[in-house]
């Protein structure tokens, strides 16, 4: 896969930090993007709470992004980035530093990939030295891109892939494995070969564009991933499924070159009615238009999946949320619950507590109260959909979604540091001090 390749400047500059933000957020619905600074500031340098810091680090850690280049000794500053949610970091590594390389252990190795620098001729040379540097360092890492400066043209490049090919092969097929081009005047020639490397399970680290027009010094970011999709089908068409934020199907369709992109180049759902023999712009009559997250192939290469946000009543033509019927569970509830706030009917207890936040919030605490104390399978999981009930009507009160929630859950799942997590005694009091007001109110 192309792995796009963008120089970040943190900025003061309003307009900078939307360029930059936009042209990241576009890239990474194709794939991951490597974001280079040529000097990474200190988040402390940057003082975490000012605009300038917030915005930097809101932009790294809203996308799929790879942030680099950092030098071992910058280690602390690279933790307080992945601590900003920040997924994955990137080190150079020179080979007098690979003797100092466990000083990286103190981040879990899914986080980190490493980068070397090597010419042509070394890997030439020298390719059964290079794959064993690879593997003695695979314990610190996820993964690995070989830099290549003076990569040759595409038509005078078939050894190396061979070469590059060959280095894939002797790695664990779940490790990361990457070679880092530079662009040149025959830049678009190198796209076949990128759509090569992905079947061989190598990415092609690669300055790119999201713009549908060819560039001189950037690839066509769309146009290489459409070469790496292939289909098995007679009319050329992509088997394609479409799921919601939380990772649900919503539908099966199907996708055409064309379709993905004009999908990518306009940020909605779009895909081909093969009865109509045309592209389908979801929504385009209904009104239930779906914007574009994230675009994925499978591990063949022959599905696609579109993350999108759906609006309206869903994706259904029977107006519901998916083809296999009505969500379930807590996506349910959440709908469920956000109706009652827009049109609640008479005596609604959900519309009570949305006016009341005083009963609303001694509910919570109350039923977080009773859930501490259930004890059998039945009572904590009655207890526990209590709380859920209570807690979800206070999200829909705050305008938070689900999504919101999931993503703040992922954003702390990434933090590196962590924090001893003890119990805080003026919250218990406060809590208590609740408790014994319902409960005399309920004496009375």
């Amino acid at each position: 896969m192309l792995v796009p390749k963008i120089a970040l400047t943190p900025s003061n500059s309003e307009n900078d930090t939307f360029t930059q933000f936009n042209a990241i957020q576009k890239l990474s619905i194709l794939s991951q993007v490597f974001a280079t600074v040529d000097t990474i500031p200190s988040l402390n340098v940057l003082e975490p709470e000012t605009t300038r810091s917030s915005r930097f680090c809101q932009l790294l850690a809203s996308c799929r992004v790879i942030l680099g280049p950092f030098r071992i000794a910058q280690l602390e500053t690279a933790i307080d980035y992945l601590d900003q949610s920040v997924h994955t970091v990137l080190f150079d590594v020179d080979e007098g530093e690979f003797e100092s390389i466990t000083q990286l252990d103190a981040i879990p190795s899914h986080r980190i990939v490493l980068r070397l620098r090597v010419d042509t001729a070394t890997l030439i040379k020298s390719c059964d030295t290079t794959v064993k540097q690879l593997q003695s360092l695979s314990k610190t890492s996820s993964g690995f891109i070989l830099s290549i400066p003076d990569f040759p043209q595409a038509n005078e490049a078939d050894p190396i892939f061979e070469i590059i090919q060959k280095i894939r092969s002797e790695l664990k097929q779940s490790i990361y494995f990457g070679i880092e081009l530079n662009c040149n005047s025959q830049n678009q020639s190198l796209i076949p070969f990128v759509a090569l490397l992905h079947r061989k399970n190598v990415h092609v680290i690669a300055p790119a564009s999201y713009e549908p027009i060819e560039t001189p010094d950037r690839l066509n970011a769309c146009e290489a991933f459409i070469k790496c999709a292939r289909s098995d089908r007679p009319d050329g068409l992509f088997t394609t499924v479409v799921v919601d934020e939380a990772g649900t199907a919503l539908g099966l369709v199907y996708s055409s070159e064309e379709s993905l992109r004009e999908s990518f180049n306009t940020g909605f759902g779009v895909y081909y009615s093969r009865s109509r023999k045309q592209l389908w712009r979801k929504g385009e009559t209904s009104g239930n238009v779906q914007l574009l997250l994230q675009l994925d192939l499978d591990c063949d290469n022959d599905a696609v999946r579109f993350t999108v946000r759906q609006s309206g009543v869903g994706f259904c033509h029977l107006d519901q949320t998916s083809c296999w019927g009505q969500a379930t569970g807590l996506r349910s509830l959440e709908k469920m619950l956000q109706s009652r706030a827009e049109n609640a009917p008479v005596g609604s207890y959900t519309k009570r507590l949305l006016e009341d936040t005083e009963l609303l919030r001694d509910k919570l605490v109350e039923e977080a109260q009773e859930l501490a104390e259930a004890e059998s399978k039945e009572e904590v999981a009655g207890e526990a959909a209590d709380l859920l009930y209570f807690l979800m009507v206070k999200c829909i009160a705050a305008g938070i979604s689900l999504t919101d929630i999931e993503k703040q859950l992922d954003k702390r799942s990434l933090k590196v540091k962590r924090r001893a997590g003890n119990s805080k005694a003026y919250r218990i009091e406060a809590a208590e001090v609740i408790l014994n007001k319902r409960q005399k109110h309920n004496d009375c």
